[in-house]
């Protein structure tokens, strides 16, 4: 039986890094060097093995509303790292962790007032995201110190560069994710299924830099891949947003 403190504390980071990505391996050693956590290595799930069986966890249209793109190896195997670092706090029992994927830059100030904020709101259950974009409202209240914002959102946003999460997040998101049918960050945006509170930090002092670093992991979309997705993803939002607004009165 694990033993929590009132007040959660964060002492760990680990660091999703690819292994054959080199044009990452000297941001990963500054992002090393910068935190005063303990930092822990999580080799990611290279999508360009053959010897990855996808099939084991993914399953297409598995919940509602239906994500209406087969996912890439890349977003299945982003998807299965996320889920090793979430392994991982339950392995070594931590309280919470900060996650983040290795192409991101701090702003060394403005992060640890985010985190400062972050650590008095927490509770034990939460997941806290530190998105590169202030696209998401606040679903209610919203508390704000030193011109930094947590909320929890009407509507769930996009990315996965950097989280907090706690023990029972991590917990209760493994148990519900042994299948899935979307990316991982498209699965956040499920509360009605995962149940976990996830609250956004702005400004949050991270900033994504895979453009100077190589680019992106996930591989490129053909043409008519490209078009097809401009035509189906407003309507997948629309439908999302549909559901979360009947989901947000429960």
């Amino acid at each position: 039986m694990r033993k929590l403190s009132s007040k959660l504390t964060l002492k760990d980071c680990l660091i999703i890094h690819l292994e054959r990505s080199l044009e990452r391996k000297s941001q990963v050693r500054k992002l090393e060097n910068y935190f005063e956590y303990q930092t822990k290595l999580v080799k990611a799930v290279d999508g360009s093995k053959h010897n990855n069986d996808f099939s084991k966890s993914y399953t297409p249209r598995l919940f509602r509303p239906h994500y209406p793109f087969s996912l890439r190896p890349a977003e299945v195997a982003c998807f299965q790292s996320h889920r090793k670092c979430w392994q991982e706090i339950l392995d070594r029992g931590l309280e919470a962790a900060l996650i983040i994927e290795d192409d991101v830059d701090i702003i060394d100030g403005e992060f640890k007032a985010a985190v400062k904020l972050a650590m008095k709101e927490i509770k034990m259950g939460d997941l806290i995201r530190f998105p590169i974009k202030p696209r998401e409202k606040p679903r209610n209240r919203s508390v704000t110190r030193d011109n930094i914002s947590i909320f929890e959102p009407t509507l769930i946003g996009l990315g996965m560069v950097a989280q907090i999460v706690t023990y029972d997040a991590a917990r209760r998101l493994l148990e519900r994710t042994e299948r899935f049918d979307r990316p991982v960050d498209a699965y956040l945006q499920l509360r009605w299924k995962h149940g976990v509170r996830v609250l956004t930090l702005w400004p949050n002092g991270v900033r994504e830099i895979s453009s100077i670093l190589g680019g992106s992991m996930i591989q490129e979309k053909s043409t008519g891949d490209r078009i097809r997705r401009e035509i189906l993803r407003p309507l997948y939002r629309a439908k999302l947003g549909i559901y979360a607004l009947i989901n947000n009165r429960k």
